[in-house]
């Protein structure tokens, strides 16, 4: 796989570096680690991600570059899994004579004393960590009433429809300045052939969402950038990635979204290793100005609207190639 020029910013970082030995060869820029282990679907309970939380997972530490992308090294912890309550407590099972039938019952109560015996009050449910979720918390709103009938296409940002990097590129099209650690770092960023084309003509028959795992201080202006059109209805960050051994993973069953309507374009397959049958395949793009991979794709997504299943056309095409 060619590699651009420039100096990455692994290059360009200080301190130790963990590379993640199972990674291919063209370790993506900005997403996460590319892992391509096979694995089992994802757990339906949606990972906690708020940095608060008392159980998450910090990752190591690392030189300032790579708090900001993910690049080669392992992916930060996610926790995935609920806080239990500090307070709460079960009441003790105790049994209880029913009536004349010689039977006894167990209950959850509060016991009263007295010559004449009460009813058990049945004290409030308290609710296992599992049963939090009952109602499930979507990464996505509601779809938009514009979008009714329509299906959804998740879109990598990162070496999938830009290339960025720290050094210096002259013919860069735009430069996002990036605060790390009270540091000014510009970010040069070069967009990939086509990808304005794309995006609009995608923006007339999908409700488009771009899922990065990049911190959204360097995400977010980016695609302020990018996004021309206003195609982007959706921004997904790295704290909506699922950490699934060390590999920053994008669940797709958590959008709230149908999974037949669900497409996915990544260049790194670790990124849909839960949802291999949604995905539409895209080479790692660095500096080709010649590549068309993505003009290439329009008829196809195009006739992809049109079929009830994405994940029967999208496997049937993967096995072919």
């Amino acid at each position: 796989t060619p590699i651009s020029s420039q100096v990455s910013p692994e290059q360009e970082s200080s301190g130790p570096q963990n590379i993640i030995t199972q990674a291919p060869p063209e370790s993506k820029f900005f997403v996460g680690t590319k892992s391509e282990a096979n694995v089992g679907p994802p757990s339906p309970v949606i990972p906690k991600t708020t940095s608060n939380s008392g159980t998450t997972q910090r990752p190591p530490q690392r030189s300032f570059f790579s708090m900001l992308f993910c690049c080669a090294w392992g992916a930060g912890a996610i926790a995935n899994e609920s806080v239990k309550a500090e307070n709460s407590t079960t009441v003790p099972a105790v049994t209880i004579p029913s009536g004349n039938t010689g039977k006894s019952v167990s209950k959850k109560q509060s016991i009263s004393t007295g010559e004449q015996e009460k009813p058990a009050e049945v004290q409030p449910v308290v609710h296992e960590p599992e049963e939090e979720y009952v109602e499930r918390r979507w990464l996505l709103e509601p779809i938009a009433p514009e979008h009714l009938g329509r299906k959804c296409l998740v879109l990598d940002l990162d070496e999938t429809l830009v290339h960025s990097s720290f050094k210096i590129i002259h013919q860069a099209d735009f430069v996002v300045p990036v605060d790390i650690e009270n540091q000014i770092h510009n970010v040069y960023v070069i967009k990939r052939p086509g990808v304005d084309q794309f995006l609009k003509k995608m923006g007339e028959i999908y409700e488009i969402v771009v899922f990065t795992a990049s911190l959204s201080k360097y995400a977010d202006p980016v695609l302020d950038m990018l996004d021309q059109h206003k195609v982007v209805k959706h921004r997904l960050f790295r704290e909506s990635c699922f950490n699934h051994k060390g590999n920053y993973v994008k669940n797709l069953s958590q959008l709230g979204r149908e999974l037949r309507d669900t497409i996915i374009i990544d260049n790194s397959p670790a990124s849909y290793i839960f949802h291999p049958t949604n995905a539409v395949p895209i080479s790692s793009w660095f500096n080709d100005p010649h590549d068309t991979e993505l003009l290439d794709l329009i008829p196809f997504l195009e006739d992809l609207t049109t079929v009830d299943d994405v994940m029967i056309v999208l496997d049937s095409s993967n096995e072919a190639h």
